[in-house]
């Protein structure tokens, strides 16, 4: 398995932190070096994925501890360092904020004495998260097998402590997001509480809907991650994003898909709302 980076520097620049809670403005410039066996396209997106976990760090410091230790403890464990920085920005984004808006400078690579060194230089509006957590709203998601081998279906199960509406996107290893549910089949995502449902479903099956797994060619293991979002009401706005369609395989979301999801998010009160992690690994 490639080695993943082996430093990271981060220089911040607060513009202005409101406490009203409204959008705060971040430049984060940041170098991060890599061992030179590291894919050049990986690279990048672990660039990218840690000047998004800097900014949001650094607009609401006091609300990052939390996430950071959920972080800290996947590290702790010995996950690739790529799940760990798709998991971190993940659990920092939901806890403490959203970054709605984002310019990202062209990314400047320079090899040389066996590592890839890349800077890249992120202007950033970060939205603080809005109220608290309900302890009754829980989500219990799973994937049947979490590590499949490539072209392998995805089956997961979901079920929640109240009833409510359950979205799932897949965060693929370019930092982009695709929806997964609900779908041009499954359109309804309505769930009763305590009551487990499979994604897709069996008739879902029948009738043409399986999620299969691909691996990145040059990569012996990918590791990606499905989010789902549980909310005691419908969330606005789920059409805009790029969601699987029938007998096509999709490899991107769209380089807008990772603000989207952030500012979609970021509409929904936290007491309103619970998130799920799942890790997923696919091998060649």
């Amino acid at each position: 398995m490639n080695r993943f980076s082996l430093v990271g520097l981060c220089f911040l620049s607060l513009l202005s932190f409101n406490r009203s809670r409204a959008a705060i403005p971040v430049v984060i410039d940041t170098i991060k070096v890599f061992d030179e066996s590291v894919p050049p396209l990986e690279a990048k997106n672990r660039t990218l994925a840690f000047a998004r976990e800097c900014a949001i760090q650094k607009a609401v410091p006091e609300l990052v501890a939390t996430s950071s230790l959920i972080s800290d403890m996947r590290a702790e464990i010995g996950k690739t360092g790529e799940e760990q920085t798709s998991f971190s920005i993940f659990a920092i984004s939901s806890q403490a904020g959203y970054i709605v808006d984002e310019t990202v400078s062209p990314i400047e690579m320079k090899p040389g004495n066996g590592v890839i060194r890349y800077h890249i230089k992120l202007k950033a509006k970060v939205e603080p998260t809005k109220g608290e957590r309900n302890p009754s709203i829980a989500l219990d998601l799973q994937a049947k097998n979490n590590y499949l081998h490539d072209g392998e279906q995805l089956i997961l199960t979901a079920k929640s402590s109240i009833d409510g509406y359950l979205y799932l996107f897949y965060f693929l290893s370019d930092n982009t997001v695709l929806l997964m549910f609900p779908n041009f089949i499954s359109k309804d995502n309505f769930c009763k509480a305590e009551i487990p449902v499979q994604i897709p479903t069996a008739e879902d099956q029948k009738r043409g809907l399986r999620y299969v797994v691909s691996a990145i060619p040059d990569r012996k293991v990918t590791a990606e991650n499905i989010f789902g979002v549980f909310c005691v009401n419908k969330i606005a706005g789920i059409d805009q994003f790029v969601g699987v369609k029938q007998g096509m395989a999709l490899v991107t979301g769209g380089d807008e898909s990772f603000t989207d999801f952030q500012k979609w998010l970021a509409n929904v009160p936290l007491s309103q709302r619970v998130e799920k992690a799942v890790p997923i690994h696919i091998v060649k």
